[in-house]
């Protein structure tokens, strides 16, 4: 047996990564139904929020008034004793809106690896401080300390390591084991990672060092080839096409729609390693692979996490459904429903160096 679980619902908190989708559709209301539904099992919510994407929302006055929106879901989120950890899409800075064809972003800057580590470092102050300064009205005890990559692109992470460890990040939560992205512009490779449900990081988020962030991978499993193509057929099939109800936008990213035709076929070759994702996965895969980590991991000393992710953008219908059916079953398996702070501190790990 375990010695105790901790399952933490993360949600990457944005629109699409080159500015198309309203504020609206894309990301309050799925966000308000995801609330809605861990609050009936007391689960508390971790949104990742794009701190880049709301400075801008909030510099341009056609849309000034989402990124108000954005900060008051936000602090409402607080209040009701969910969470918030900073995301970052790098391309968002100092991006700007033409009435004509919208935002105009630096896709070339698409991967935080790739910045030199003066933008880095620059990027992590300016999103912690963003966060703590609106949090800390409704509640002066918050920190900031936990990271996602946008895109999964932290690699070659020395220097997004260093930076995290210089602004006071005590945890990354982008490694998915065993999950890989061959894309130029957008890639990430996390097929060798430690045999382990969590690690320290100090150069190389894919190996364990006595130092460093502590890693809190998201959870990924093993399923048949056939299975998670039907899962994404079904997902594809959907009225809205996979997407939350009445949001649209676009996945094209720096590569352009030819590489976006390669890439698709790339996902194909690697069908049968998924996330733990309650906005595209059905409740059955994710009991099933959320029993393979625990099994994997049940000799383990410390509680155990057990990181899920959605996007708010993809958070359909059938997403709720999922998502209900799954907290029962985590609910029946007295599996804590947490957050990275409380994990910390359940671990006696906050004030380990």
């Amino acid at each position: 047996m375990t010695h105790s679980a901790h399952l933490i619902l993360t949600v990457d908190y944005e629109i699409f990564g080159n500015g198309s989708g309203e504020v609206e559709c894309c990301v309050l209301e799925p966000a308000r139904k995801m609330m809605n539904i861990a609050e009936q099992f007391n689960a508390p919510v971790t949104f990742f929020v794009e701190v880049l994407e709301f400075i801008a929302l909030e510099q341009e006055p056609e849309t000034r008034a989402g990124g108000e929106q954005i900060r008051l879901q936000l602090l409402d989120a607080i209040e009701r004793q969910h969470d918030a950890q900073l995301h970052l899409h790098p391309q968002w800075q100092d991006a700007e809106f033409r009435k004509t064809d919208g935002w105009k972003l630096d896709m070339f800057r698409w991967r935080i690896g790739d910045l030199n580590s003066n933008e880095i470092d620059s990027l992590f102050r300016l999103g912690k401080q963003w966060l703590e300064e609106l949090v800390h009205s409704v509640n002066k005890d918050y920190n900031c300390h936990t990271f996602r990559a946008g895109g999964w692109c932290i690699q070659p992470s020395e220097k997004v390591l260093q930076a995290m460890m210089a602004n006071d990040f005590k945890i990354d939560s982008t490694v998915a084991p065993g999950i890989r992205n061959s894309t130029p512009g957008q890639w990430s490779d996390f097929r060798t990672t430690p045999d382990k449900p969590f690690w320290r990081a100090e150069k190389n988020v894919c190996k364990s060092s006595e130092t460093g962030t502590w890693e809190l991978p998201i959870l990924t499993g093993k399923i048949g080839r056939l299975r998670h193509f039907q899962a994404i057929k079904a997902v594809r099939s959907q009225l809205n096409g996979g997407m939350a109800s009445g949001c649209y936008g676009s996945y094209q990213r720096p590569d352009g729609q030819l590489q976006a035709v390669k890439d698709k076929l790339q996902k194909l070759l690697r069908l049968g390693q998924v996330m733990l994702d309650f906005s595209t996965m059905p409740a059955d895969i994710l009991i099933e692979i959320s029993q393979q980590w625990l099994e994997k991991n049940q000799h383990f000393n410390l509680p155990i996490p057990l990181v899920a992710i959605a996007h708010t953008k993809n958070f359909t219908s059938a997403s709720e459904q999922s998502l209900q059916a799954y907290l029962r079953w985590a609910e029946s398996k007295n599996i804590q429903f947490s957050t990275y702070g409380n994990w910390l501190e359940a671990s006696s790990l906050q004030g380990r160096d």
